[in-house]
Parts: structure tokens; sequence; C-alpha cells
């Protein structure tokens, strides 16, 4: 067996199996050894909910009704709409919500949510800043479950759960709602071991004291992570802070947005760079194993297929193993045809969608010594909800 062809084989599977299965098991192993979290007891702050939009017209007054209906004491909640630029009616229709002590922060030219949220949060009442998306929808408590965690003065983050709302004939979500689930049993394990790495951009809260100046790039990691590397302070996970959102409008649109986020991502690393040094901070080796480790998967995978065509023939086992590979390659092809159709079947959904999130990997590494990165903020666009 030709020693290198093999090394290279063991190097990339390797790579593979700990990124996706053994970097999660040893966390959520680690997590059980934790010292168990303080009694929950009730805490409410004064909060900023900040809403920004941009073009938000079809969502924002659906926005604004579940906003209202939060389980919190509304002399300690002020509620900003920040619309960014907009060229729609998103401001007009927010401002029929002034009766609820509403805030409507109005720019004319589009700044991008990054200096959107450095403009504004100096001019924010609350000692708790809470951001959530236009398109969607808080389950009742999740606010106030949110901020429980800041009677902790340790805590400087948390973060929701996000949940994909499947909807008949809109196949992304079912790839989309998997990978989710498979981020959030990561996220709860990080979290209970020191710190989860991110939050979801769709509902988060950070402590006004330590918030950051945001920089140009995705601020949903940025901050958080920004916020372990200059204070130390824990960033969480909530499950019960749910934050419902639809899936992305197509395929295409959900690949893009993917692409975007991993942009974002390699453009932080320099931002970040205290993160991967052991001595400086608890989380190095989650932001290395969960990451950057990912960031080199696309590579790993292209080795294996090219390994696997010159050792197949010279070991029944890896002939069985490259077999089982153009298997797993195949249902990934039937699962993007059925996607194409608003076609679901979890058989061949997951080996699609793992290979869908890999290409958008690979895209955004051909993207990234460009050096650019759309700050103001392309919106997804999404299915609306039904029912």
């Amino acid at each position: 067996m030709p020693a290198v062809e093999h090394s290279i084989f063991i190097v990339c599977l390797a790579l593979v199996a700990y990124v996706y299965l053994g970097y999660p098991v040893c966390v959520w192993v680690l997590s059980w050894f934790a010292p168990p979290e303080a009694p929950r007891k009730e805490h409410l702050p004064n909060i900023s909910l900040i809403i920004p939009a941009h073009n938000e017209e079809r969502w924002i007054r659906q926005k604004l009704e579940n906003t209202l209906r939060l389980d919190y004491p509304r002399g300690r909640l002020e509620v900003i709409v920040a619309s960014d630029g907009s060229t729609d009616r998103t401001a007009d229709f927010a401002r029929e919500f002034a009766a609820h002590h509403l805030q409507v922060a109005e720019f004319l030219e589009r700044h991008g949510k990054q200096e959107m949220l450095n403009l504004l949060v100096p001019h924010a009442a609350g000692e708790i800043l809470v951001m959530t998306d236009t398109h969607v929808l808080l389950e009742t408590h999740s606010v106030r479950r949110l901020v429980e965690h800041f009677a902790d003065p340790g805590v400087g983050c948390v973060t929701g759960q996000r949940r994909c709302i499947l909807q008949p004939g809109v196949s992304q979500g079912a790839g989309e709602g998997w990978y989710w689930r498979y981020e959030t049993w990561i996220k709860k394990s990080e979290s209970r071991l020191h710190s989860c790495l991110g939050a979801h951009g769709q509902l988060y809260a950070v402590r006004r004291s330590v918030f950051p100046k945001v920089e140009k790039v995705g601020e949903d990691f940025y901050i958080p992570m920004k916020v372990i590397a200059a204070t130390g302070l824990r960033v969480l996970f909530e499950p019960d802070a749910v934050a419902y959102t639809p899936a992305a409008a197509t395929l295409k649109i959900e690949f893009e947005r993917k692409t975007r986020a991993h942009v974002s991502f390699l453009l932080t690393i320099p931002m970040l760079r205290e993160l991967m040094v052991p001595w400086r901070t608890r989380v190095w080796w989650q932001f290395v194993s969960h990451h950057l480790l990912r960031m080199l998967v696309p590579f790993a995978l292209v080795g294996l297929a090219a390994m696997l065509c010159v050792l197949a023939r010279t070991s029944r086992v890896l002939l069985c193993v490259a077999a089982a590979q153009v298997v797993f390659y195949s249902l990934a092809a039937v699962g993007f045809l059925l996607a194409l159709r608003d076609i679901r079947v979890k058989l061949f959904y997951v080996p699609f969608y793992f290979t869908f999130a890999n290409l958008a990997v690979a895209c955004a590494l051909l993207r990234w010594p460009r050096g650019k990165y759309d700050y103001a903020w392309n919106r997804t666009e999404r299915i609306p909800i039904s029912g």
C-alpha cells in the first residue's frame, strides 16, 4: 500500500471524523463534569430590544404584534425598530405602534447593521441589549428566559435557540432544521462547559457595559466572541428562549446565506487572534475545533475522494469505503434533485445537506482572498409563515 497516499487518507478521514463527531462527543462528555449551574432566579433588568430592519414591510407588523405579546414588564422594556435606509413603508408601519411606547430610529441612508448598532447602542436605555430579526417570531417567555442569566455577573452574552419552521412544500427547511438541531446539541454542551461560540442572530442578548464596537463582519458571531476575548465573561445558550424562523425561500438563497456567513467568519479570524492562544482564553480548543478546523473539511473531503481512487484496489476494506463514499454522494445527488421538486426525504437530505454545507464553505474559501464582505447585509428571503 503506498505509504504517502495512505497517510493522506488517514489524516483526511481523521479530520472529518473529529470535526463532525469527535469534537461534539468530546465536548458533550466534558460538559457533564463542569460545575452545576446556580439555581435560576427571577431577574428583570431594564432591557432594550433592538429590531434592525431594511425594507421589511412584509414582516414588520407581524413582528411587532409578536413583540407586544412578550411576557416582560412594559416599564422595563424599550423596543427600538431601526430602519436602515428602507425605501418601502417599514418605518411607517412601525410608527403605527407608537402608542405602545415603541421607538422608530429611521436612518435615511443605509449604514449596514454593524454601523447602525454602533450608532444606536450608546443611546439605548437598557442595561441588557436584546437583538432580534424582523422575520422571527418569539415565544412569549423567550426574552424573560434569556435575561435571567444576567443575574450572574460572570455572564456577558446569552443566545436563544433558533428553530426552523417546516412548512408544506418547502423542502430546504428539512435540511436546515436538521443542521440546526445538530448545532443546538453542540451549543448546549459548549455552554455547560464554559461558553458557546457565537450567537443565533435571530435572538441574543448582551450586557450593555461590555458591548464592543462592532466591526464590519457578521455581528452575531463577532459580538459574543469579542465579549469572551476582551472580558473573559461567559456566553451561554438558553434553549427555552425560542426564536422561530421560516426556511429560506430557495436553496440558492440558503446557499448564499451560508457562504456569506463563512466569508464573514474567515474575515473575523484576525480580529479574534487571542481566542487561538491557550493561555489567553478557556475556549481556544472549542474555537479551533468547532470553527477553524471546519473550514478545512472541504479540502479533506477532496483528499479522501482522491486517495480512495488510488487505494481502493489495494485493500478490500478500502474498496468498501470507496463504495460507501459513492453511495453517500449518490444519495446527496438524489436529495438535490428532490429538493428542486420541493420533496424532502430524510434518507437523502442528510447526505445532501452535509454536501451542500461543505460546498458553501468551499465557495467561501474562494471568495475570502478578495477580503470583501457585504456589511450592509442582504436580507435572506424567507417563506412567509402560514397559519
